[in-house]
């Protein structure tokens, strides 16, 4: 039975070619006077000129532009201190985030701290509440974290070795312009990073102790199958408009919770992959594909019917393959559409060597009165190494 559920959606898409060429004329008819561009001075966003484009594109509408670029993989609060104080000494009353979930993130913690008296990273670890946010629009490049209609901001404070979460619907973004052709020079490796992803976010979602909720499901179902149709073959054709439009708004839906609505979640995976991330400085993709199967093979035997669905209907594993073994065919199959994609499925595969599973352990947040994490079977400290010993292998 579907739980009761509120969801506000307050993002204004704009999707196709050359959208990104009408950000000027519609934060003009916003009333937008001051912005700040935000993003991570990537080559590619001055090799293109695109970046130029745009500030240009901005000032002949009558707005004054102010750049705050340097956003690296896993988000860094000391550059969110930096962009709260220009926010708030040039009186910028819009944030324009040119790039992916990093610089999204970082602009969203920027847009929240800047009208907040105290320090953002409370936001992050005293539970409060983001109630309102200088308003954050976006012009996508690389799709993969949803964040463009998010309510989700995570960050990485360096100085503590966490990467932590807020989630608010103060934080959606109020416009995403997203041109597939934006995406179309991004590496391999990227855009495999960018998959997982996606697909870890429909997983976590698709995988709790509810009783299933036939259209929910079946969505969810459609997203992973139709990601891992046209994932590797994006790899090997990276031109081709269509698979790029179709991962764009897969982005989208996968973390706008458009298929997790009514239901128990789980993100265990993401907690223990975050931590991975912030120790280690890996790529938040990399570090998804190298935990997912393991944590699929630790919890699987106590939702067997779950995973068999999900083999049956995601990968098409026979039916006639009884619920035990299809789980497990699932979990390998999973595995393989990872390395099909030039992506580890360990930790040990990741490069990551010596794993200090302690320090990883003791930044994860256990919580709901047990000290566990996850939605459809409660890990402990416990349960979580068990995780991180099968992944390093």
């Amino acid at each position: 039975m579907m739980r009761d559920f509120e969801l506000w959606l307050n993002t204004r898409f704009l999707f196709g070619r050359d959208v990104h060429k009408k950000a000027g004329s519609v934060l003009r008819q916003m009333g937008v006077s001051r912005v700040l561009i935000h993003h991570d001075s990537g080559a590619y966003l001055y090799d293109t000129g695109l970046l130029e484009s745009v500030r240009r594109d901005l000032e002949d509408n009558g707005m004054a532009v102010r750049e705050l670029p340097g956003v690296k993989p896993n988000p860094r609060l000391d550059l969110v201190y930096e962009g709260i104080r220009c926010v708030k000494e040039n009186q910028i009353d819009f944030i324009l985030a040119i790039g992916g979930g990093s610089v999204i993130d970082s602009s969203k913690a920027i847009g929240a701290g800047a009208l907040y008296d105290g320090d953002v990273w409370d936001f992050f670890t005293k539970g409060i509440r983001v109630s309102q946010s200088v308003p954050v629009g976006v012009i996508l490049t690389c799709p993969a974290t949803g964040s463009e209609s998010g309510d989700v901001s995570v960050i990485n404070n360096t100085r503590t070795g966490q990467k932590l979460l807020t989630s608010s619907q103060a934080l959606r973004p109020v416009l995403a312009f997203m041109n597939p052709e934006l995406t179309v020079s991004l590496p391999a490796s990227v855009t495999a990073c960018s998959v997982a992803d996606m697909f870890s976010h429909v997983c976590e979602r698709y995988f709790t102790p509810d009783d299933e909720i036939g259209v929910i499901d079946r969505m969810a179902e459609g997203i992973l199958k139709t990601l891992v149709e046209i994932g590797p073959a994006l790899i090997k054709d990276p031109h081709n408009y269509g698979y790029r439009a179709q991962v764009m708004w897969i982005a989208s839906i996968a973390h706008n919770d458009t298929v997790g609505i009514g239901r128990i979640q789980d993100w265990a995976t993401h907690e223990i992959s975050n931590e991975l991330s912030a120790l280690y400085d890996t790529p938040h993709g990399m570090t998804l594909s190298a935990v997912m199967g393991s944590w699929m093979r630790y919890v699987y035997r106590n939702h067997m019917e779950r995973f068999a669905r999900y083999a049956y209907e995601v990968f098409g594993v026979s039916r006639q393959t009884g619920p035990g073994q299809a789980a497990l065919e699932g979990i390998a199959a999973t595995e393989d559409f990872f390395r099909s994609m030039g992506l580890p499925v360990s930790i040990k595969e990741a490069g990551i060597t010596d794993c200090d599973f302690e320090t990883m352990l003791d930044h994860i947040n256990f919580r709901n009165g047990n000290q566990t994490i996850g939605g459809i079977t409660a890990l402990d400290r416990e349960d979580v190494r068990n995780i991180l010993m099968m992944s390093a292998g």
